[in-house]
This record gives C-alpha cells, sequence and structure tokens, in this order.
C-alpha cells in the first residue's frame, strides 16, 4: 500500500477518532469545541465515503447546530464541550451560518435521510433569512466585520469578502434543491434568484469590461470606483479577495477561488486561470497550499499587530504564517480536487505532496494532520489531528476516484 492509500486510511482514522455526541469534534487535542465551520467542511470530504459511522456522526452534527441556532436563525460559532453551550463569537460567525446550509445539503445527497427535511430543513431557512440580513446596502451580496469567518486573527479584511460570498452563493443553490426536496414541506424562503446573484458576485469580484454597466444600476459607487480603478484591467485571472468603504484588495484568496472551482461559480476557462496563478505564484509550495498571497505586512493597515502580539505563536499570523499565507493542508484538499475535476495532469502529484504533508509529525506525536504549516520552514503548526486536514483529505482522495465534495450541486439542477 502506496503512501496515498495509508494517508487516507489514517484520515479515516483521525476523523473517527475526533466523534463526539453530538458531532466532530475540531481534534482530539486542544480544542474543546464542535466548531460548525471545520466540522461541515471536514464532512464535506468524509460523507463522499458513505461510512455509517461518519454518516451518523454528520448528521449529529446538524442537529446540534440546527437546535443551538439563535433566535434570529444565526448558526452558532462552535459549540462547548466543557460548558456544554453554543458560542457565537464576538463578531458573530458569517461562514458559519452558510457553512451549515451547505453541510446539510452534502449530508442529504450523502444519506438521502427524509429526517434533514424536517427541523433541519426549518433551520436553514432561517439561517439563510439571516444572511439575507447581512446585506447593509441592499445590492444582494453579504457584509462581513472583521473576524466573522475563518480568517479571525490578526488579518483585517472586511465588507463584501469574496469567501462568505462564495459560501452564500453556493447556500443559495443548497437551499434551492432541499426546499425542492421536501415537496413544500417546509415553507419557501426568501431566496434570491441564483442567476442573478450569480451575475452580481461577478461583477464585484471577477469585473470585466462591461461590468460597471450593470454595476451602475444597483451599486453606482462601486461602478465609479471600478470605471475609474480598472481593477487588474479587468484582465484579471482569479476572484477579488474583497471590496470594501475603502479598498479594493486584489490578494488571491486560495481557499475561497478553490471554492468557486468546486461549486461551479467559475467556468472552465476561468478554473484553468486560477490554477495557472496558482503555479505561477508556486502556491503549492512547500505544500498545498499557501492561503493568502502576497502576504500582509506586519505594519500595514490590514493588519492588527497589537492583537497578533497577544496571542500563542500557534496563532500569529506573521508573513507565511497563520492565516497570512500559510500553509493550511484542508485548503489543499480542495486544491487538489479541484485539479481533478478538471483533469489536470499534476492532480496525482498533488495528491502524494498532500498525503506528504499530512504525514508531517513533530516530537512527542505520531498522528500528523497538521492545523498548518509554516510557508517557509515547512515547519508542522497549530494543533495536530485536525478534523478538517483529514477530511478535506478524504475529500481529494475520492476526488481522484471521481466523487467531488461539492459534486452534488450538479444533481437535480
Amino acid at each position: 500500500m502506496g503512501l496515498v492509500e495509508k494517508t487516507r486510511d489514517r484520515a479515516v482514522d483521525v476523523l473517527k477518532g475526533n466523534i463526539v455526541e453530538k458531532g466532530m469534534r475540531t481534534s482530539s487535542v486542544y480544542y474543546n469545541q464542535i466548531w460548525a465551520r471545520d466540522a461541515f467542511i471536514s464532512l464535506l470530504g468524509a460523507n463522499l465515503l458513505e461510512d455509517e459511522d461518519l454518516l451518523r456522526c454528520a448528521k449529529r452534527n446538524v442537529f446540534t447546530f440546527a437546535e443551538t441556532a439563535s433566535p434570529m436563525g444565526q448558526i452558532a460559532n462552535f459549540y462547548d464541550l466543557v460548558t456544554d453551550a453554543p458560542e457565537y463569537g464576538y463578531s458573530g460567525s458569517t461562514d458559519s451560518t452558510c457553512w451549515y446550509i451547505i453541510g446539510l445539503a452534502s449530508l442529504y445527497h450523502a444519506s438521502d435521510d427524509k429526517l434533514l427535511l424536517r427541523t433541519p430543513l426549518k433551520a436553514a431557512v432561517d439561517a439563510y433569512k439571516w444572511l439575507r440580513y447581512q446585506d447593509a446596502n441592499n445590492v444582494w451580496l453579504i457584509d462581513s466585520p472583521p473576524g466573522a469567518d475563518w480568517m479571525d486573527a490578526a488579518v483585517q479584511r472586511a465588507g463584501k469578502i469574496l469567501y462568505n460570498n462564495t459560501l452564500f452563493l453556493t447556500a443559495t443553490r443548497c437551499l434551492d434543491g432541499l426546499l425542492s426536496a421536501s415537496g413544500g414541506l417546509i415553507e419557501r424562503a426568501d431566496r434570491l434568484d441564483v442567476n442573478g446573484l450569480k451575475q452580481r458576485f461577478l461583477d464585484v469580484f471577477l469585473p470585466e469590461e462591461d461590468s460597471p454597466d450593470r454595476l451602475s444600476k444597483y451599486w453606482p459607487r462601486l461602478a465609479l470606483t471600478y470605471r475609474e480603478g480598472r481593477p487588474l484591467g479587468f484582465k484579471q485571472r482569479y476572484f477579488l479577495h474583497y471590496v470594501s468603504f475603502s479598498r479594493t484588495d486584489l490578494r488571491f484568496d486560495t481557499l475561497s477561488n478553490m471554492m468557486c472551482i468546486l461549486s461551479g461559480i467559475a467556468d472552465t476557462e476561468t478554473s484553468l486561470a486560477i490554477v495557472s496563478t496558482m503555479n505561477s505564484r508556486d502556491l503549492a509550495k512547500p505544500y498545498p497550499a499557501r492561503v493568502l498571497d502576497p502576504p500582509y505586512r506586519v505594519e500595514g493597515v490590514n493588519f492588527d499587530r497589537a492583537f497578533d502580539n497577544s496571542l500563542p505563536i500557534q496563532h500569529q499570523s506573521g508573513p507565511y504564517a497563520y492565516h497570512n499565507g500559510g500553509v493550511w493542508p484542508f485548503v489543499g484538499g480542495m486544491y487538489v480536487s479541484a485539479l481533478f475535476k478538471h483533469g489536470i495532469d499534476q492532480a496525482g502529484r498533488e495528491l502524494e505532496r498532500l498525503a506528504r504533508a499530512n504525514s508531517l509529525t513533530r516530537a512527542g506525536e505520531n498522528t500528523g494532520f497538521n492545523e498548518w504549516i509554516h510557508a517557509k520552514s515547512a515547519e508542522p503548526l497549530g494543533q495536530f489531528g485536525q478534523s478538517w486536514s483529514a477530511g478535506m483529505y478524504v475529500g481529494a482522495y475520492q476526488s481522484s476516484r471521481g466523487k467531488q465534495p461539492l459534486g452534488f450541486l450538479n444533481q437535480h439542477q
């Protein structure tokens, strides 16, 4: 048995070792919580196995977050296993609410369990309504304050963020499919038209020459900004990082661009251009994949240096570390899945390199599946035995066998 297969078996062991009564724990060390985003991303890959133990865990995970949603529909940031209570985060958790809807759709298509179309689907409808209220300027795309998504440390991004809007568009599609499957059992939500939402998403995050003309009808200020600034000459080969009151950030956000490929938001030409950008910037080195390029300078306006210095070393975001351009194996899993989706020759080699990344160990442990890896020193950091590192390795492995983590989106369309 080769490294790729052995790592796949180890990944399943890690996932099963992180199962707790209420769902999928983030890791068996350090984290005494079920973090919603981590769990649903982990299970996005694990659901492809159709393993009975993992599917039962996924179902418990869904019910835990459905039953602890806020009165307004927001899904908790995490469920604390020590206090036995949900926590919603200092700035809320926009991405957790999106991931709940996506995770529910993934589980339903893996299990065909009609019970998911009752209480969990009702919670998804309420969650979607909460997300709609995050559109602060009535342009359909949602807003996020700093710290309201997975990059919740010193990197300061806010406004119309690519990541959360990629999830929101994907969640819109997921909810459409779930409500259709329910046959009217659950009251239909006040949902946005998917095609109209996608066009607005593209106009903001992948603008073309004619995008300002469309933007002028619903966001004239941004239309003017784009006409004057012409982001990357309207010829960018990837989706913009975020748009806020004071800036348009052109950095390459790997996770979001991979999600655009896997969800089908990016067409084939754009997907191949994104992969070309990854290659030209060596973003899969030293391992798949560095999550932000170029990294922010610690003295810049986008970086909270004082806050960063207050954090433990494994959560500090200096250049090429943690969220600021570090290597995250779960994002590497999405990258490898994207390569297999488009039949790109390097997919098999990158799957093996991802297996090597997840096999890195530190003194005193032999589990691997680390939280993140320093992009310069290649040192494994954070915590080991991370569920989403293991889950998205499974997703990448299954992609090599024709099963995609977001493949269900193409069903019943």
